[in-house]
């Protein structure tokens, strides 16, 4: 496996249990989220989504890999309902570290190669529901 993408799959891990140490399991019923996500068009190869709540104290949060443009997150690790912000990572295969990232366990994080506005600065939002479907597909370049 490729040092980007253990590196990526380092990051996407340590997003999915932070998420999920905040739960207390109240009993609170969760929902399966799953969708699409296309890069300039195209199915994205490889990456991650990460779904962050709005309302803090929703304690919810969740991500998956994505992998040939497809991504889900089985019910029992899923979203409790409500509005999220929604960031879209991937590392180009073979990019070289991002010369700005701290160094981390494995070395500098690759430079991500989707567009601030869909990671850092994501203007990207899901609305989770009971009713469903919480099928969520998005572009981003």
């Amino acid at each position: 496996m490729s040092r980007c993408r253990t590196s990526l799959t380092l990051l996407c891990a340590c997003a999915v249990l932070v998420a999920l140490a905040g739960c207390d399991g109240g009993g609170q019923r969760r929902y399966a989220v799953s969708g699409e996500v296309k890069f300039q068009g195209r199915p994205l190869d490889q990456g991650a989504v990460t779904f962050l709540a709005q309302d803090p104290s929703l304690a919810s949060g969740g991500g998956a890999m994505i992998k040939d443009g497809r991504y889900s997150i089985p019910a029992e690790h899923g979203l409790l309902p409500g509005k999220y912000r929604v960031m879209v990572t991937s590392a180009a295969p073979g990019a070289p570290p991002d010369p700005d990232a701290p160094p981390g366990p494995a070395g500098p994080l690759p430079k991500d190669r989707i567009s601030l506005k869909y990671n850092a600065e994501t203007t990207l939002t899901a609305e989770v529901t009971a009713a469903g479907p919480n099928t969520f597909n998005f572009a981003v370049d």
